[in-house]
């Protein structure tokens, strides 16, 4: 009976969603994908409903604040929002306390699939534990399984689709990273606008924005304990992001290529590598603060490969080392590099190969002399 009536109900679901004013309601709790959408019949997924949406719809997550186990890609959509509603995409699920193979008295493994890339993000107890592995080719190895301390994890290969993940110390309150990205576009859109919307525990970016994808809006938002970046701008985008949060990321943002961004009255600290790396083409920081607190450079920029018209401009950007006891390092090499009424405390700054434009520049107490 159902499969006789699903062409007719999905007509009957895009005529509600204009008969709606293009508005699209999810509950990861209490949703289904086979339901209409609306607010008294909402989808479970994020997915559905950027699925059957027009031109201008708004996709509203309820309840507030929920936990959503689940992603999103948004491909050849324009004029979409997604209003967040204070939710938070997870990329991970939990593993259950039963089926562990006892090892020791406190080690013990399972059989798990490989996850994407070989990449894993271990949650205790709402914890995050990369051990140390990043996705750059040096990426420390595991240490082997007698060497685990309480609270770490081993995983070895055994086939192309499986592998062992051993655990030292309790296997109660784990989750395991599955999904790759939390929010993902591709293809071509424009306008696309997401509120009050918070990504973690992916295996790659909170938020991963590729394609040609121009005139993108975030605002309250904010990437966290990612494997990868918090939000990565690529290819030839153009995004703006407003009152944006990324910490405990390899890299809190990473902008590459041919990419444009805008960060407005962000933060950036506690990552790993990088907390902001702007690689593309043209990016702005506008009152915004990075807070170094780890052995990852503060800020590095400059033209990926030959210099096809890199720019970055620095205004009201406060850099400053915290609860360490080096420098945060700042380093642009090459293209145009202009800074305004800002100021950097407990700071190695480097520029190499680039024009630069100083105004107003405070550098550890003193005023900037190019």
């Amino acid at each position: 009976m159902i499969a006789r009536i699903a062409p007719f109900c999905l007509w009957l679901v895009g005529c509600l969603g204009s008969a709606f004013g293009g508005e699209w309601h999810v509950n990861a709790e209490t949703g289904k994908d086979d339901q209409l959408g609306t607010m008294a019949a909402p989808f479970a997924t994020i997915q559905r409903a950027v699925d059957l949406s027009a031109e201008g719809d708004t996709i509203f997550l309820h309840p507030e604040g929920a936990l959503y186990r689940q992603s999103a890609t948004i491909s050849g959509k324009s004029g979409l929002m997604i209003e967040g509603n204070g939710v938070t995409l997870d990329g991970a699920d939990p593993l259950p306390a039963e089926d562990w193979e006892k090892l020791e008295a406190d080690l013990y493994r399972k059989r798990m699939p490989r996850t994407q890339w070989d990449r894993h993000l271990l949650i205790f107890n709402g914890r995050m534990e990369r051990m140390g592995r990043t996705q750059s080719s040096n990426s420390p190895e595991f240490p082997p399984v007698g060497e685990l301390k309480s609270g770490e994890f081993r995983f070895e290969n055994i086939d192309d689709a499986e592998g062992w993940l051993y655990v030292r110390g309790t296997v109660n309150d784990l989750e395991w990273a599955t999904r790759v990205n939390g929010i993902g576009t591709g293809g071509t859109l424009t306008g696309l606008r997401v509120k009050n919307l918070k990504a973690r525990h992916f295996l790659n970016d909170g938020f991963n924005i590729h394609g040609k994808a121009r005139g993108l809006l975030f605002e309250n938002v904010e990437g966290y304990d990612c494997f990868d970046e918090g939000f990565s701008a690529h290819d030839t985008c153009e995004a703006e992001i407003v009152n944006g949060r990324f910490w405990g990321n390899e890299n809190g943002i990473a902008d590459v290529n041919a990419a444009e961004t805008t960060y407005r009255q962000c933060e950036f600290r506690d990552n790993v590598n990088t907390d902001v790396l702007l690689i593309g083409l043209q990016h702005q920081l506008i009152d915004c603060r990075i807070v170094n607190t780890t052995t990852a450079a503060a800020l590095v920029g400059g033209p990926r490969g030959e210099d096809q018209g890199f720019r970055l401009e620095l205004s009201k950007v406060e850099i400053i080392a915290e609860g360490k006891t080096g420098n945060a390092r700042v380093r642009v090499n090459g293209g145009r590099l202009k800074i305004s009424d800002s100021t950097f405390t407990q700071v190695d700054f480097n520029v190499i190969g680039a024009e630069m434009e100083a105004v107003a520049l405070t550098v550890n107490g003193a005023a900037y002399q190019p």
